[in-house]
């Protein structure tokens, strides 16, 4: 229980890095010694995970968030089973990523939020982040701690020396001119289940906000994901009161959009120009399980009334950028943001990334601090800045490091200028990552059987 505690306290809200290396060397410790691996693991993953995605629950209560838990430690299940049949702790930290890896596609499209490389986004471990991606910080963190866990002088002097080498290393970053944006954080009427049952409040919300935030000298305005939580065709006053306001601003808008067709809505990224036209349209490709979908509808019912209030949403299957200033500007809608090969795919296309996302429904919970060192993670692989704008926040400008210039408090409304740096240049993870991520598994592999890894602890 302390070990699964203290790895979820890399995780916001305590957001301390180091405290999720100490709590892996917990693990891997317990483990060498232990008569029961598959348990100490299964209960591991159990409570690192109820303690770092204890969020879920405020709104929708316990009996969804324990399945997800449940279902996140079962992740955890195999590492145990290889340790017990090999006793090779390299092979069970092989594991742990192999099942952080099947996490991302597995099952129902996968949930992958609790990787360890997303808790470490102050560590300085993201500094590898261009070169390895999210699997190469986990993988770091995890040969920390197993230098942690061996409590010996060699040990401990690798791990410092891990440390300073990852320090120095520079973070390269690069400039091809820049964009000024614009983020409005309009915040809705209410917060959690409820946030857009008055849609169109929302949408006036984002409007007033804009039209009394809005100053300066910048390219486009960006809204963020369900700012418009009604599809426009629908409405002629809110079409009129975009045309209106792209007017005023002579500058295009970029907002969340809620779009009705026939195989159910699409919650989409708009292109709304300096006339109030839609110039292009990003449709949101990976979609929120039990969000904006649901699996085993029958089941999940059964569990859960509430699952009856989800409409399954229509994906998108088209990568769109959108052009301001002859700038491709690659958009991501919240849920996306942990999907490697859609934000790899996007960042290759653009030149900057926003990021719009919806906070209201998980209002007042860690879930919005989680998201952004995500975000943060993205930024740094991708060598992408980014503009994260959400409803009510947190809204942040990030750069091409991953550091954060500048953000918003929560349950505000307010504006951001992201003045973000310009690269079309794909970092090294994303030009090699199909070649990297197997590296890194046949390289942990090598060391699980290097004939004399008994001495680091391996």
């Amino acid at each position: 229980m302390l070990a699964g505690f203290l790895a979820s306290a890399a995780f916001a809200p305590i957001s301390q890095w180091y405290l999720g290396v100490i709590g892996f060397a917990l693990f891997l410790h317990k483990l060498k010694g232990s008569p029961r691996p598959i348990l100490d693991s299964l209960l591991f993953g159990f409570f690192l995970n109820a303690f770092a995605l204890h969020w879920t629950s405020k709104y929708v209560g316990a009996t969804p968030w324990i399945l997800l838990v449940l279902l996140q430690a079962i992740f955890y299940l195999p590492v145990g089973l290889i340790y017990r049949v090999g006793r090779n702790i390299g092979l069970a930290i092989f594991t742990i990523l192999l099942m952080e890896q099947l996490r991302t596609i597995f099952p129902f499209s996968g949930f992958a939020w609790t990787r360890i490389g997303f808790s470490q986004a102050d560590s300085p471990a993201l500094a590898i982040a261009p070169y390895g991606g999210v699997l190469a910080i986990s993988a770091i963190t995890l040969l920390l701690a197993l230098l942690v866990a061996n409590l010996n002088l060699r040990s401990v002097g690798m791990a410092l020396a891990i440390i300073v080498a990852l320090l120095v290393i520079p973070s390269n970053q690069i400039e091809r001119g820049n964009l000024v944006l614009v983020g409005i954080q309009g915040s809705t009427p209410t917060v959690g289940l409820d946030f857009n049952s008055r849609a169109k409040a929302v949408f006036e919300k984002h409007r007033d906000a804009t039209y009394e935030l809005a100053t300066g000298d910048f390219a486009a305005v960006i809204w963020p994901e369900n700012a418009i939580d009604i599809d426009p065709a629908d409405y002629p006053e809110v079409q009129q009161d975009i045309l209106e306001l792209t007017a005023s601003l002579g500058k295009p808008l970029i907002a969340g959009v809620l779009l009705s067709t026939g195989d159910g809505p699409e919650n989409a990224s708009v292109l709304y120009n300096a006339r109030g036209e839609a110039n292009s349209t990003y449709v949101k490709r990976s979609l929120t399980p039990f969000g904006e979908y649901m699996p085993l509808r029958s089941l999940a019912e059964f569990i859960s009334p509430l699952a009856k209030r989800v409409r399954d949403f229509s994906p998108g299957s088209a990568l769109i950028t959108h052009q301001i200033n002859d700038v491709r500007v690659g958009p991501i809608i919240c849920y996306e943001i942990i999907d490697d090969a859609l934000v790899s795919e996007m960042a290759r296309a653009s030149q900057a990334l926003i990021v719009q996302t919806n906070n209201a429904t998980f209002a007042d919970t860690a879930q919005s601090r989680q998201q952004l060192a995500i975000t943060r993670i993205r930024a740094a692989e991708q060598r992408r800045a980014i503009l994260s704008v959400s409803t009510i926040g947190i809204s942040a400008v990030i750069d091409q490091s991953g550091k954060v210039l500048a953000q918003t408090d929560e349950g505000t409304q307010e504006m951001i200028i992201g003045d973000l740096k310009l690269n079309s240049q794909n970092s090294f993870f994303n030009t090699w990552r199909l070649w990297i991520e197997p590296t890194i598994f046949l390289l942990i592999l090598i060391a699980s059987f290097w004939p004399n890894r008994r001495r680091f602890g391996i």
